[in-house]
């Protein structure tokens, strides 16, 4: 049976390992699903030997990345024979797909991260992103492209080199559409930063906290604005900052779990020769809902 990887940091506790024999059953493929770990913060010998042992299996049909989509590209760009325009643009892939021995990386997280903002969001307003890693750019890259781009967009970050990375992608963008970008690069929490934010703005926590690792890159007295729209990226964790915002009876808050289909349908795309990922993604929901519901 061909496989298919799923490069993350904790794989096991993800639900896409009940789920995709659902899904693949569902659109008639016979896949195995194969986790690999990679810890944060790892070395570039780590990424190297991973894309390398990818381009040498004859079995994988590619691989979904997660949370190393930037650091997968910067470490071993040089082994991946081709990228589609958004991956050489933002600088991340989050799907690989392995043909004859030769791997092509796809960034699709602009267009499944587009999709949920468009179902979330619609009228749009300023935006503040704690996290500026691949999904904080993809966001912005979809933002910065919409017929009303933001006027502000903020991000935050502990690595400057992240905050580099993304001001490197989205600066051209902000200058060509007017808008404001601010990148700001520290531990939190950043409190200061919400209470700046205008009525109705999106505040996203991209950071992976509430995940990967507990807690929140905001404080136990941290304000929203009113009428925000408060996504957590995870949808599994203690999700924190959700429990902070559902306490506000004015504000909007949504974990990840449109995004977890979504992005898996824009992910496989590409690798399965997927049509229709949106409507992939609806029909992946609807048969991953009672998993998801049997976790609680």
């Amino acid at each position: 049976m061909p496989s298919l990887w799923f490069i993350g940091v904790s794989t096991g506790q993800s639900l896409i390992n009940e789920a995709f024999p659902l899904w693949m059953s569902d659109i008639g493929r016979a896949i195995r699903l194969r986790g690999r770990d990679v810890p944060l913060g790892a070395p570039t010998d780590t990424y190297r030997s991973l894309i390398r042992e990818l381009t040498a299996d004859d079995d994988v049909l590619g691989a979904v990345i997660t949370t190393h989509k930037v650091a997968v590209l910067r470490e071993a760009r040089d082994l991946i024979a081709g990228l589609d325009p958004l991956a050489a643009e933002c600088g991340e892939v989050s799907a690989i797909r392995r043909q004859d021995g030769t791997l092509t990386g796809y960034a699709r997280d602009p267009l499944s991260i587009g999709r949920v903002v468009a179902e979330i969001w619609p009228d749009g307003g300023d935006l503040l992103c704690l996290g500026a890693g691949g999904s904080a750019i993809a966001l912005g890259r979809h933002l910065l492209s919409r017929p009303e781009p933001p006027r502000r967009l903020t991000f935050t970050d502990q690595s400057e080199a992240s905050a580099r990375h993304l001001r490197a992608v989205l600066e051209p963008w902000a200058q060509r559409r007017g808008a404001d970008l601010t990148v700001r690069v520290g531990t939190g929490p950043w409190d200061d930063l919400l209470a700046a934010a205008p009525p109705g703005a999106l505040i996203v926590n991209a950071t992976g906290l509430g995940k990967d690792r507990p807690g929140s890159p905001l404080s136990a007295y941290a304000a929203f604005p009113p009428k925000a729209v408060v996504w957590d990226l995870n949808y599994r964790g203690d999700l924190a900052i959700l429990r902070q915002a559902r306490e506000r009876d004015d504000l909007t808050a949504y974990d990840g779990w449109n995004l977890f289909c979504h992005g898996w349908a824009a992910a496989l795309g590409p690798i399965l020769d997927l049509t229709d990922e949106a409507a992939t993604a609806r029909r992946f929901a609807e048969l991953a809902g009672p998993l998801r519901n049997g976790r609680r």
